[in-house]
């Protein structure tokens, strides 16, 4: 959330990194909701496009910006389920 807050507010507001960041969350969110059915090669598809999102918002001079850190934060997490899920 504070991505959210981050790219919407301050000095420089970005819209782009607001919905990038926005549709990054929501298939956060929807795998969260279904986390039982949830496969490894879902969680693969969703790392690329959290992949393509830090790349996009990098592209747009955002490296160090709440938005893009989120994303990164966000693909650690799923990193980590991704982890589990192989060890399980």
């Amino acid at each position: 959330m504070a991505g959210m807050r981050a790219a919407t507010r301050g000095p420089s507001p970005n819209d782009r990194a607001s919905t990038i960041l926005r549709a990054c969350l929501d298939l956060v969110e929807h795998m969260t909701r279904q986390a039982a059915e949830v496969s490894v090669a879902e969680v693969n598809t969703t790392l690329g496009v959290l992949d393509q999102a830090v790349r996009d918002m990098e592209n747009d001079g955002l490296e160090t910006h709440a938005s893009t850190i989120a994303v990164r934060n966000a693909k650690d997490r799923l990193l980590a389920l991704k982890q589990e899920m192989v060890v399980k």
